[in-house]
């Protein structure tokens, strides 16, 4: 049981989430070492057990570790030296993590950049950190050619995203165009293969390991520089929070490696305890519910949206007369779930064999990739993103004078963490800005998020500071009347905007529940009463007359974007389907 001891009401001071880790053995295999030390440290022993599956194809560990090798040496026959930035723009396929590994073998940083910029946007962000060398999928190429092919100095691999897969004979074939200064990743890897293998280069405290992008929703996207700590003392923390991580089980995951979740999370964290990564770049959620079938995973790793794929009508009927007993941790982020939502994904897991719990967590990419998380041995909140890691993170909530609140109360979310970012890449201001330096010298992440915590040190995260409207000089947050809203059991869910074409005015975007509408189906003139009824409901909860919606938008199912969150602006733009109460 775990020890009580007498709070003082502040939880940065009590951290009384360290009660919940009493008992749970300490270990630390990957302290002190980079990706590719941990990697081969806790593998090169089981050389014939599968580390990979993607498209059809299985890679084992031996061949992750050898192919990883090689890739080193290509990187050095092309001038690549410690401390240079590789960029890669690609999704998760076998040969961006052996170059995530290999960048990490030769301590050179990876800088991993979204396909979705446009030309510009990408070629500045690879010139600002002087990469030289681009590995792209062939799949994203065309839209940069002409931007990317004008500076000789610069090396294009081009990586057929179906290179790995049984796929590759019947996927279209990319033309290398020897004129230009773009090169095969076959004629890349037969480049190295005659050098002497590369050497290991050393662990050091804080050296950089990777660069990945803030999502530019406050300005423009920033390089968050992440440290080889941000990736070996996450994992290790995990290891240390009574997950199961012994070898042989399998993680089906779909975070794109652009972001430091699936970096950290969907790649190291798996490969380095032995854990099978089963990959599908799709965010789709019939492929989702179908790949789970298929994959038969005990971790899943993806995106809250995801999830909610397993209530759709249509993944219902995928579903029927299977099994979902192999599920031990579906872990879910990215976004907030209601209890009703979870207890809808719940039940599928219930009525398909499964006693698995949707396990919650919190994090950005500036902070690691991981603030809180659930754990299996204690059932925190629903509306709670769990706790934070053992060891490495402290939380606390704190006003706009950054005095810290107690229990309960709403306000700023702080992070203290050893797995943070190292700066944002030349960019001392936003550094400074994004860091609340407390009066004993305390370096804290300011995540721009409003939550509160529980008494027994689980995190409810409500929303960004920055997601509000104003009405009729009110400002109200969306995510409160969303809450309201989705209390409803009609609701399945909610997005409140305002109105393209009025800021005055909010829309309540909305998906009804499926027995709902089959109902509205058959009766649709039932549809007005049923606004009525959410009008009275934001009414009755937030006692603020602007906040009810006089607006509302229906959806059979809310679109995802290239990240798999909601693709809110995409949700916003929506007139035709208004409509005015």
């Amino acid at each position: 049981m775990p020890t009580e001891k007498k709070l003082t009401g502040y939880p940065s001071i009590d951290k009384p989430w360290n009660r919940f880790y009493e008992g749970v053995e300490k270990r630390s295999i990957f302290l002190n070492s980079t990706p590719y030390q941990g990697l081969i440290k806790n593998n090169a022993d089981y050389p014939n057990e599968i580390a990979l599956e993607y498209f059809g194809a299985k890679v084992t560990f031996g061949e992750l570790i050898r192919n990883t090798d090689i890739v080193a040496k290509s990187l050095e026959a092309y001038g690549v030296k410690k401390g240079d930035y590789v960029t890669i723009c690609s999704t998760t396929t076998p040969e961006v993590i052996y170059t995530f590994y290999a960048i990490s073998k030769i301590g050179a940083v990876a800088n991993v950049i979204s396909p979705f910029y446009t030309p510009e946007e990408l070629l500045a962000r690879i010139d600002e950190c002087g990469s030289k060398l681009i590995i792209m999928v062939d799949k994203f190429l065309p839209k940069f050619k002409e931007l990317l092919f004008r500076d000789a100095d610069k090396k294009i691999v081009v990586l057929p995203m179906m290179n790995s897969s049984v796929l590759r004979f019947i996927s279209p074939k990319y033309i290398i165009d020897g004129k230009t200064n773009e090169v095969a990743w076959k004629t890349f890897i037969k480049d190295g293969a005659c050098r002497n293998d590369a050497a290991v280069d050393p662990y050091a405290p804080q050296k950089p390991q990777a660069m990945v992008y803030s999502s530019g929703t406050t300005g423009a996207s920033k390089g968050i520089v992440l440290s080889v700590d941000s990736f070996q003392k996450l994992i290790n923390a995990y290891g240390n929070s009574g997950f199961d991580t012994s070898r042989k089980q399998k993680v089906y995951q779909n975070i794109p490696p652009w972001h430091s979740t699936g970096l950290s999370l969907g790649i190291n964290f798996p490969l380095s305890f032995g854990v099978q990564v089963c990959i599908d770049p799709r965010f789709d959620h019939t492929a989702f519910v179908k790949n789970v079938l298929k994959f038969k995973p005990e971790y899943i790793l993806t995106n809250t949206s995801m999830y909610q794929g397993f209530t759709f009508e249509k993944s219902l009927k995928l579903l029927e007369g299977k099994s979902l007993a192999f599920l031990k941790y579906p872990v879910e982020g990215g976004e907030p779930l209601t209890e009703k939502d979870i207890a809808n994904i719940e039940g599928v897991f219930r009525n398909h064999g499964s006693k698995a719990r949707l396990l919650n967590g919190y994090g950005e990419c500036e902070c690691g990739a991981t603030v809180t998380t659930d754990i299996t041995s204690q059932k925190f909140s629903n509306t709670a993103s769990g706790i934070p890691l053992p060891d490495i993170t402290t939380v606390g909530i704190f006003d706009d004078d950054f005095k810290e609140l107690k229990y309960g109360e709403r306000g700023n979310i702080l992070v203290k963490t050893e797995i943070g970012m190292i700066e944002y890449f030349n960019n001392s201001e936003a550094t400074a800005e994004f860091f609340h330096i407390d009066e004993n010298g305390d370096r804290w992440s300011k995540t721009g998020d409003i939550g509160y915590m529980n008494e027994d040190g689980s995190l409810v995260v409500l929303g960004r500071k920055s997601d509000y409207s104003v009405i009729d000089g009110t400002q109200i947050y969306n995510f409160d009347i969303e809450r309201a809203i989705l209390s409803s059991e009609k609701v399945k869910l909610c997005e409140i905007q305002t109105h393209p074409e009025d800021n005055n005015r909010l829309v309540a975007h909305i998906v009804w529940e499926n027995d709902t509408g089959a109902l509205l189906r058959q009766n649709p003139e039932k549809q007005m009463d049923y606004f009525a009824e959410i009008q009275k409901l934001v009414e009755h909860v937030i006692k603020l007359p602007e906040a009810v919606p006089h607006s509302f938008c229906i959806w059979d199912s809310f679109p995802s974007a290239h990240s798999g969150k909601r693709d809110v602006p995409f949700i916003k733009k929506d007139v035709e389907g208004i409509i005015k109460i």
